[in-house]
């Protein structure tokens, strides 16, 4: 399903084009929380503390597993390393999150910039480590190089790297494996690596910005346009080249590189509450308040996902990526995030997919091996 083109203002684009699903007002403006005293949920079966997170399910399959996967960002321009009360209020949301999550055996991932990560040390309250114990997935955002000119790949390192140390802290390097973002002029691929990531999620058009004009969609995608216009453009921009993952040693082009470093798992298919509206984030994303998940996105995004694993080769591990804002994980958004798993438990039942986290995205295509590419 294409993503429609999005024309916003400068001023705001320099706001929010930092990183994959950087929301707007409602996501940090609302200083006040309105807790529910849900403890933090249980999982059935998980993975053991200070473990890497594995598949485990899909495996058995004749072809190569094809996988469900979400992203949800704590991120950089929040205030919870300085605002206790939204960063609780964070916290309540990414625990009543995981328990609808739970519910339907669905799996989350959730990516932090340096804000909620040094929260969680502040306020002596580790919710990345709650949410890995939860049997989910977590992971490093790294808002930043949108703007920027380009750098050394060792100086870009250093970006990365702070923000992973931070997120390692807290979960331990071994789980937290991934950076979701960091797309720029600067050579991405070279400088996650040097940081010590296996693996890039959250691919947009800003990733697009470190290649020459010849490997981006076409001319019309000068830097000048990436920045104010495509910026969150699923990437690469053709649906069949973003549902496998494949390894590249720098960010000149999406083509696999037999001597890869770092693994590119997009993926990118939209932030769920907007299906209905062609993905326009304008209205829910970009004008200050959350949309709720209503049937007619699940409509939406059902048949958008039938109609890419219909594309998807089975000799290559697959995968989407849906993106749900932490905003969503509320008691007056409930019904609609039950509606969209309770659809997903629905499609896994018939076998279409497997729910995984990004990070067991990379363990399955590590496991099938270099035919992946």
């Amino acid at each position: 399903m294409p993503t429609p083109r999005l024309t916003i203002p400068i001023a705001l684009c320099a706001l929010i084009a930092l990183g994959f699903g950087c929301i707007g007002a409602d996501e940090s403006g609302r200083q006040t929380p309105d807790f529910t005293g849900r403890p933090a949920p249980t999982r059935p079966t998980m993975t053991p503390p200070g473990q890497p997170d594995r598949p485990t399910a899909a495996d058995s399959r004749t072809g190569a597993p094809f996988f469900m996967t979400t992203m949800t960002h704590m991120e950089g321009p929040w205030k919870d390393d300085v605002d206790q009360a939204l960063f609780l209020r964070h916290v309540e949301q990414l625990r009543f999150g995981i328990g609808v999550a739970d519910s339907y055996g669905a799996k989350l991932t959730i990516e932090s910039e340096k804000p909620f990560a040094r929260g969680c040390d502040r306020w002596d309250v580790n919710m990345m480590k709650e949410v890995l114990d939860s049997g989910h997935g977590v992971g490093t955002h790294c808002d930043f190089g949108a703007r920027d000119a380009a750098v050394p790949p060792l100086r870009y390192s250093e970006f990365f790297k702070e923000n992973k140390d931070l997120v390692d802290a807290l979960v331990g390097a071994e789980n937290n494996r991934g950076c979701s973002g960091g797309g720029g002029a600067s050579d991405w691929a070279i400088g996650a690596t040097l940081a010590g990531f296996k693996y890039l999620d959250g691919i947009v058009g800003l990733h697009y910005l470190s290649m020459p004009l010849s490997a981006r969609p076409d001319s019309d995608w000068t830097d000048e346009n990436i920045r104010d216009h495509y910026y969150h453009d699923n990437a690469p921009v053709d649906l069949v080249d973003r549902l496998h993952p494949f390894m590249v040693k720098d960010a000149q082009d999406f083509v696999a590189d037999p001597d890869g470093t770092i693994l590119v798992s997009s993926g990118e298919f939209g932030r769920v509450d907007t299906y209905a509206e062609g993905g326009d984030l304008k209205a829910c994303a970009y004008g200050g308040h959350t949309c709720p998940i209503t049937e007619e996105d699940v409509d939406a995004i059902e048949a958008a996902i039938r109609e890419a694993i219909a594309q998807h080769d089975d000799s290559r591990v697959g995968k989407l990526t849906v993106y749900l804002p932490v905003s969503l994980f509320a008691e007056e958004y409930e019904s609609g995030l039950e509606l969209f798993f309770g659809r997903m438990q629905e499609m896994s039942q018939e076998g279409l997919f497997t729910w995984a986290t990004q990070g067991e995205v990379y363990d399955a295509y590590i496991s099938w091996g270099a035919g992946n590419d």
